[in-house]
């Protein structure tokens, strides 16, 4: 009777918070752990809430909540089923929150996050779980970066600013609307990498509309922000482009002048001052440059289109041998790498995008660090940010389905039949996989397109090819009628000390390169002694 009747006293003390906890403190009393029991109170308050919400209506349910209190989430996880199966808690959005975060807590990050973003009314969640959320994630988490979901703004609220550009930076923004892209930079703190990554896709699409002048400015204050991840020659060149671009042709060399033989923009630079030059009517120079471009030695560095240039460049100054030079080392240079393309448009599981993809999950690769490989993938490939997004979220997932493979073979040693944690395990494993695939995808994309291009160059060196027979056919009727020989116009292309000819291919050091001198006559028109 006086067991009775204390037990009572004690449940009227406890009140209605006690009740949840009535257990857990008989048995600290009994165990003669008193000292502990405040902090486990304190410890449970959030569960305590979540369980009266809930109102657990069965003994497995109870047991769910009891590995809940003790923070065993991976228990927890394993009754997860047994508890709340078929029933109408599971289905409603706390009951999807919840789960959500077991799958988070006990290692299948992407999973629980890309669950619990994909809830239809999150405002419909309980304070509780969206507690126990923001208690275990911060917005600094890698994780953010490889969720793909469409953000809810109610998220920003809960996880703050970096979570959501994390999120909303995955997508390209160059194309998009300019107004939607503007208020996505306002909402990024001041010189934040954020706001950078935003800043300079702006760049980017206003320079697509053909409004340079003011992507040039967005462009002059981003070469000057802070934390800017930018690469700072990427930005030099996409200034002399601005300018080419507007017909400022002097000050746009200038620019392409600044990117040194270091940098992976070096050879795109020196080809876009040939085009300049053209554009200048000065041949003779863009004739030096592309000489440099069309080495040898540089086959998987450069271009199909510098051999169009210097197929054009050479026309214009009517060396003809040049030209026909120039055409014929197309097929060395570049046709084992078009019948790479070839095999890749067709099936791009091959051993080259294999090793590309490793070294991209290692971090940037550079055309160097690519070795042999390069002259059998598309040219933009390790540079492409789809494909190294691709790497990194199949990396990623990899990563969780070795962590739900060793889930599944835990689970089978706990309680009732856990055939859903197989699921989820090949759930996992197949994500992974369709991300692998979309990755080669990707490549085999790069490889279509490059392959069109390419078509379109070869169109226009055919077009390159009539001109020349044309006006060798209209020289040598010229030349008949002709009495005055024709006069050297004198000397162009590098004023610099290390100037040398080309006369022939003997072997050269790369810092000699970029400072050929061109002498020619001008040989389309006749000239005065």
């Amino acid at each position: 009777m006086m067991l009775v009747k204390s037990l009572t006293v004690a449940s009227l003390l406890l009140g209605t918070h006690g009740v949840a906890f009535a257990e857990d403190d008989l048995m600290s009393i009994l165990e003669g752990k008193t000292s502990q029991a405040a902090a486990q109170f304190v410890e449970s308050e959030e569960v305590a809430k979540l369980k009266k919400a809930v109102n657990p209506s069965s003994a497995e349910q109870n047991i769910f909540f009891q590995f809940l209190v003790e923070k065993n989430y991976e228990k927890a996880m394993f009754q997860w089923s047994t508890a709340f199966n078929g029933s109408a808690f599971q289905a409603t959005e706390t009951g999807k929150a919840l789960e959500a975060f077991l799958n988070f807590k006990n290692g299948l990050k992407l999973t629980g996050v890309e669950s619990l973003l994909a809830i239809q009314n999150p405002q419909k969640i309980d304070a509780t779980v969206i507690s126990l959320w923001k208690e275990n994630l911060n917005d600094k988490d890698p994780v953010w970066g490889m969720a793909q979901v469409t953000w809810n703004p109610y998220w920003t609220t809960v996880f703050g600013t970096g979570a959501e550009m994390a999120v909303v930076l995955q997508k390209s923004y160059v194309t998009e609307d300019i107004a939607a892209l503007t208020e996505l930079i306002k909402k990024t703190p001041v010189d934040s990498v954020e706001r950078n990554i935003l800043q300079w896709q702006l760049v980017l699409n206003l320079g697509i509309r053909g409004d340079a002048g003011k992507a040039a400015q967005v462009l002059a204050h981003l070469m000057k922000a802070k934390n800017n991840p930018i690469d700072k020659d990427l930005m030099t060149i996409t200034a002399g482009r601005l300018l080419y671009q507007n017909g400022f042709l002097d000050a746009s060399l200038k620019y392409y002048e600044k990117i040194s033989k270091k940098s992976d923009y070096w050879f795109q630079a020196q080809e876009e001052m040939a085009w300049a030059y053209m554009r200048k009517g000065e041949p003779q120079n863009a004739m030096a440059i592309t000489k440099t471009l069309t080495y040898p030695h540089f086959k998987g560095w450069v271009g199909i289109e510098s051999y169009l240039l210097g197929s054009f460049s050479s026309l214009k100054v009517c060396d003809y041998p040049g030209v026909l030079t120039t055409m014929k080392s197309i097929k060395i240079q570049f046709g084992e790498h078009l019948v790479a393309l070839e095999k890749l448009s067709a099936d791009p599981h091959q051993p080259a995008v294999a090793n590309l993809m490793k070294a991209l999950s290692e971090g940037p690769v550079s055309t160097a660090k690519l070795g042999k490989d390069a002259h059998q993938l598309p040219t933009v490939a390790s540079k492409d940010e789809v494909l190294s997004l691709l790497v990194k979220r199949h990396q990623y997932l990899t990563k969780e389905s070795e962590i739900a493979e060793q889930l599944y073979t835990r689970s089978l040693t706990f309680g009732n039949l856990q055939g859903q944690y197989e699921t989820l395990k090949n759930q996992v494993q197949t994500r992974a996989q369709m991300t692998q695939g979309a990755g080669y995808q990707r490549v085999q994309e790069l490889a279509k397109a490059e392959l069109e291009d390419s078509k379109q160059v070869m169109q226009r060196l055919r077009i390159v090819e009539v001109e020349m027979i044309q006006q060798v056919d209209s020289a040598s009727k010229f030349l008949k009628h002709a009495n005055a020989s024709e006069a050297k116009m004198g000397s162009t292309g590098s004023g610099a000390k290390f100037a040398m000819n080309f006369s022939n291919d003997k072997e050269i050091w790369f810092d000699e390169l970029s400072n050929f001198k061109v002498d020619v006559k001008k040989g389309c028109s006749k000239g005065k002694e």
